[in-house]
């Protein structure tokens, strides 16, 4: 049963995956850039990398060495930098367009990678979850209300029901739409929708000479 509902989580997931990187699309005209795109902690499973029709002009970075390689393995057209976030090996202004997909919630410290995107990119495209929404989407099988739950216990208790690792879960450190603002002044802010509900906000912005 367990795995019946993965896999219909995972066809979900895939679908809501294609539909924001139509929206990259809208939003950024990625694919008439002629410069590079990074990638920001994309991972092996990149759904930007996927679907993206240029795979030569994508740089990925990932802090993770193993899941940095089996990017490689997977798509061997991309260029793979094994970096932390907060500290790029990249040239200021060097990228035309970064796109980071439910990243900046995981890392220590959002002010440091919110400077590096703004210092290398001409333009970005950030995805980041909102905490509102009523389901957790961070396990396998999303977990309904988790984010609402305060008692440790019931919510160590939902991970074993669904399969979440508690550890990772509590890692999560979600973002205000003001925290946002603050750490993207220049940007423009939207909201991805589910069920009609609020699910993310997109963070994006394309500087003057960002086409080339």
């Amino acid at each position: 049963m367990r795995k019946a509902v993965r896999r219909i989580f995972a066809i979900l997931r895939r679908h809501s995956r294609q539909k924001r990187y139509l929206k990259i699309r809208e939003l950024t005209r990625v694919e008439l850039l002629s410069g590079f795109i990074l990638d920001l902690g994309g991972g092996p499973a990149s759904f930007f990398a996927a679907l993206f029709p240029r795979q030569s002009r994508v740089i990925l970075v990932d802090i993770d060495y193993d899941e940095a390689c089996a990017a490689k393995q997977r798509r061997p057209l991309l260029s793979v930098i094994v970096a932390d976030g907060e500290r790029l090996p990249l040239a200021d202004r060097s990228i035309d367009l970064t796109v980071c997909n439910s990243v900046i919630e995981h890392v220590n410290n959002p002010e440091a990678l919110a400077l590096e995107i703004r210092r290398v990119s001409r333009g970005y495209f950030l995805q980041t979850p909102y905490d509102g929404f009523p389901l957790e989407t961070h396990s396998f099988v999303a977990i309904p209300f988790y984010n609402f739950i305060p008692w440790t216990g019931l919510r160590r208790f939902l991970c074993r029901l669904f399969g979440a690792r508690f550890e990772y879960l509590n890692s999560v450190h979600y973002l205000s739409e003001s925290q946002l603002r603050q750490l993207f002044p220049e940007a423009t802010t939207a909201y991805e929708r589910a069920l009609g509900l609020r699910k993310s906000f997109y963070v994006y912005y394309l500087a003057a000479d960002g086409f080339s």
